[in-house]
């Protein structure tokens, strides 16, 4: 049997759930060669990604593939995620101190 969990409080879900999903993808096409890309020497570029990915280890990733995300939430919290799907209200409200 599968249990959920609300992904933001962590709740037991249990009859009523909610799903969200998001997806994020490039507005532009990634795979237009404009003048200007011609015109730049990206070897520089392509040998630190090359190089940092050796050193980490971990793959180098394309910021223009597609991510897709999906949440369980619970009645409290989907309200919440309607009301403020970006988390600016969230963000505004950090007061950070003068130092």
């Amino acid at each position: 049997m599968l249990h959920f969990s609300c992904d933001l409080c962590g709740q037991p879900l249990r009859d009523s759930r909610f799903v969200a999903r998001v997806e994020v993808f490039p507005a532009f096409d990634p795979d237009e060669i404009t003048e200007e890309d011609l015109d730049v020497d990206h070897l520089q570029d392509i040998a630190e990604l090359i190089e940092h990915s050796e050193i980490t280890g971990q793959p180098i990733k394309d910021d223009c593939d597609v991510c897709r995300l999906r949440f369980d939430l619970c009645r409290e919290c989907r309200k919440r995620y309607l009301d403020d799907p970006l988390g600016r209200e969230a963000f505004r409200r950090v007061k950070f101190s003068q130092n």
